[in-house]
């Protein structure tokens, strides 16, 4: 067989990257690789196949046999795999078992996920935030108090990290100091749209970056609906902020009702093209929400002023974590925790004198 042997264990010898070699072998989609993986039950296996065995599969043709036993091929998947490990990024497979369980129940779920940073805790609540790319000031107002109220109370935000509602909304759980995830309508390693670079690296240091798409393939239109039903699938429920008659946000709303999911919406102005979509979803039968603790009440999560007096501590044992592995900036110690930088360092200055922590440079702290 052409292909097999050279990189069998010595190079390639996790499973994932023969399932991330089975999936980029030319001719190949969910339809094949089920069939592929329902006979020979692993992709190893698969790449092991000779000849006469991948024969014995319904419906895979001479010229696929051709693609899967290709020795150029392999080895320029193996090359990929390997630029991928090196810019820090993750290859998820739906036959891996960091696959997420919630995008295995829906109809027609990714083949893959390509990730920086993480996925989502599934034990968590997770609520998507989406709504009009040129919100108004009350639009981006609401999502960036609803990503901050909801992350700050434990749930994780997810959205689409498009100007607009989604990128006020990671922006407010950032800043809260809780988990936010985006999911792409481009490859992962690309920031789309370009302003929001700083926010992409935020997001991947606090939460992850995930797309469906290769690896440096940039945004079109098509690729966003797509994208909406991984944002509703991760999601517990879809808070709709602002959206026109005919909104990508509706098709999100859509893609969570197919799901079972709940869907929020936050009321608009009747007469406002921006409330249309939004009203029109309330008079479905969608929720509306007046205020983040509704959202919070409906799951149980509601906090108590009692609570919210131990979460105000919580950011200051974090930052003595931090502190105990590495030497850590100020604007990391911001970034990471959502806490008031003034109050940050007060508390700094504070166990500076207390002899607990030292300034090694400008903006730069330790443990001492």
């Amino acid at each position: 067989m052409s292909g097999q042997g050279k990189y069998d264990t010595s190079v390639c010898g996790q499973e994932s990257w023969y399932l991330y070699w089975l999936a980029g072998v030319p001719g190949i989609g969910m339809r094949t690789m089920q069939k592929l993986m329902g006979h020979f039950g692993r992709a190893s296996r698969v790449y092991q196949a000779s000849c006469e065995e991948l024969q014995q599969v319904s419906g895979i043709t001479p010229s696929l046999i051709e693609q899967i036993t290709s020795r150029e091929g392999r080895d320029q998947s193996r090359q990929s795999w390997s630029a991928l490990s090196q810019r820090g990024i993750r290859y998820v497979s739906f036959y891996g078992d960091d696959y997420p369980e919630r995008l295995q129940k829906i109809f027609d779920p990714p083949v893959h996920l390509y990730v920086r940073g993480g996925l989502p805790d599934p034990s968590r609540r997770s609520i998507g935030i989406v709504g009009a790319r040129n919100c108004t000031l009350y639009g981006r107002d609401m999502a960036r108090l609803f990503g901050y109220r909801l992350a700050g109370a434990g749930v994780q935000v997810i959205s689409g990290m498009a100007k607009g509602v989604d990128g006020w909304a990671h922006q407010g759980a950032l800043e809260s100091g809780g988990d936010t995830f985006a999911v792409l309508g481009c490859g992962v390693d690309v920031c789309y749209p370009a302003i929001h670079c700083r926010l992409y690296e935020s997001i991947r240091l606090r939460g992850g970056i995930l797309s469906e798409l290769p690896v440096g393939t940039k945004a079109r239109p098509g690729f966003f609906p797509m994208r909406n039903r991984i944002i509703s699938a991760l999601s517990d429920g879809i808070l709709v902020v602002e959206a026109r008659e005919r909104s990508g946000s509706l098709i999100t709303a859509d893609a969570a009702l197919d799901q079972g999911k709940d869907v929020f919406v936050i009321p608009g102005r009747i007469g406002d093209e921006l409330s249309v979509g939004c009203n029109r979803l309330i008079r479905q039968g969608a929720v509306p929400v007046l205020s983040p603790s509704d959202i919070l009440e409906y799951y149980g999560l509601a906090q108590t002023e009692e609570d919210s007096g131990e979460d105000l501590l919580s950011w200051k044992r974090e930052i003595l974590h931090m502190l105990s592995k590495q030497p850590v900036s100020l604007t990391e110690m911001e970034l990471q925790t959502g806490a008031d930088r003034t109050e940050l360092l007060r508390q700094l200055i504070k166990w500076k004198k207390q002899g607990r922590v030292r300034e090694i440079s400008r903006g730069y702290f330790s443990l001492s």
